[in-house]
């Protein structure tokens, strides 16, 4: 199976969550209190799971989640599900943010499931922050890609086109984007492989050196999950391969249900 939880894990209602979240909830802020905020997320999961335990909720920690594509192999791993269908996910940071709902979204899509929770427990009070999802399963396989930009010309456009699309067969859209990222390098040699210095010039100076990811001599690479004012970003693209001397970059956009293949040629 290319997504497989190794463990049990059923969906439960919104009502059912919420029985959860309020007894888990008063174990949160107790434990703050008593153990302050500046410890490492380990010791507030350590503890959350003994409390949550001690009062007879089912809790397990650490539960592993494998996605496989191929030679491709990653593992995820939940800082506690409670009653085999809530996930809650423990930071130890100065405030949440986008990157880590979209962390939490990732796991309940690969779990299945619906209902999770972020939990901060160094900020000067607990940041909770409910995140759900009301998107089926199997509505994630129905995603569209549009190639109408796409210069099939260029070697390695069959290569990309066809990493993506085995990779939405197997897993579907609205996955986390450093999934897909990830898994496209290591079907192309490797980030160590893709990542080069390029040059970056103002007339004919050189100003500087821009990391970027290449396929070959003349071609980069950019892997995005832009929502919102995609015209803007397809702007800058152009606008960095201009000062550059390379002739192309090929452009992936994972956008929730609707992945682009762009082609930017000067």
């Amino acid at each position: 199976m290319p997504i497989q939880c190794r463990f049990d894990v059923e969906e439960i209602s919104k009502n059912c969550f919420h029985e959860i979240d309020y007894r888990a909830m008063r174990h949160v802020f107790d434990i703050q209190n008593e153990l302050g905020r500046l410890c490492h997320e380990s010791i507030y999961q350590a503890e959350l799971v003994h409390r949550c335990t001690s009062e007879g909720l089912s809790v397990l920690a650490e539960g592993e989640i494998v996605v496989t594509h191929a030679s491709f192999h990653k593992s995820y791993f939940l800082d506690a599900l409670v009653g085999k269908g809530a996930i809650y996910e423990l930071k130890a940071v100065d405030a949440l943010n986008g990157q880590h709902e979209s962390q939490l979204l990732n796991y309940l899509f690969l779990a299945e499931l619906r209902e999770g929770k972020l939990l901060n427990f160094s900020s000067p009070s607990v940041q909770h922050r409910f995140v759900s999802t009301n998107i089926e399963p199997a509505n994630r396989y129905s995603f569209t890609i549009d190639d109408s930009g796409w210069a099939a010309d260029i070697p390695s456009s069959g290569k990309l086109w066809a990493i993506v699309c085995d990779l939405l067969s197997d897993w579907g859209a609205f996955l986390d984007i450093k999934l897909y990222r990830e898994a496209l390098f290591h079907f192309l040699g490797g980030e160590e492989q893709l990542l080069s210095f390029v040059d970056i010039f103002v007339g004919e100076r050189i100003v500087g050196h821009q990391k970027m990811h290449l396929v070959d001599r003349e071609t980069g690479l950019h892997i995005s999950s832009t929502l919102r004012n995609v015209e803007a970003y397809r702007k800058q693209l152009f606008r960095i391969l201009n000062h550059t001397s390379l002739n192309q970059i090929q452009w992936i956009n994972f956008s929730r249900n609707e992945i682009n293949l762009v082609t930017l040629k000067k």
